[in-house]
């Protein structure tokens, strides 16, 4: 495993199948986005949580930084440029904030799968790839800012333009939630 990662937590979405902002859904009595960094903090010499205008903030221990989309409404790919500018580490661990299912353990597998080649790192489970939970070499930004000015905002396209491997990891720790059926009761996935 390399010696210095960003975390970078994506929380800009519009949430419109959610109807609320889903990174304070609640799972267990957590907020999936504190669930999330928490996974995530033990493991980044710097953390930062992607949103979309500046007066969105979430209450998270330790010293996040807030980064804010310069580019409105480019999704998730906005986030991705945002942090991998203000990204101090070469090597940025993105995760979703809808994904509460993530482990330390599942991520430090993730990240000692880096080497110094690595583009894209991306986590698979049964047979599909989840871009947002993923390390991208912070070299990839020239990548991402062409694409951004192209107009193509889709994850799996920038995927399609960098060297890319994957790893397996539990399918449930990408359950990603997306409207409030989502919501899992977390029974199910002890």
């Amino acid at each position: 495993m390399r010696s210095e990662v960003t975390g970078l937590i994506l929380a800009g979405g519009q949430s419109r199948r959610f109807g609320t902002d889903k990174a304070l859904a609640e799972v267990d009595g957590e907020p999936m986005i504190a669930r999330v960094y928490a996974a995530l903090a033990p493991l980044c010499t710097e953390l930062l949580v992607s949103v979309d205008r500046p007066e969105r903030t979430y209450p998270l221990p330790g010293s996040a930084r807030f980064v804010v989309d310069t580019i409105p409404d480019a999704g998730p790919l906005a986030g991705l440029h945002g942090g991998l500018s203000a990204a101090r580490a070469p090597a940025v661990l993105v995760l979703a904030c809808d994904l509460p299912f993530l482990t330390t353990d599942t991520l430090t597998h993730l990240l000692n799968a880096v080497t110094e080649e690595t583009e894209a790192l991306v986590a698979e489970a049964e047979g599909r790839t989840q871009p947002l939970c993923a390390v991208y070499a912070r070299r990839v930004l020239p990548t991402v800012e062409r694409q951004l000015t192209d107009g193509t905002y889709a994850m799996h396209t920038l995927l399609d333009r960098l060297t890319v491997r994957t790893v397996t990891v539990p399918a449930k720790a990408l359950h990603n939630v997306n409207t409030p059926a989502d919501v899992p009761d977390s029974a199910q996935y002890l």
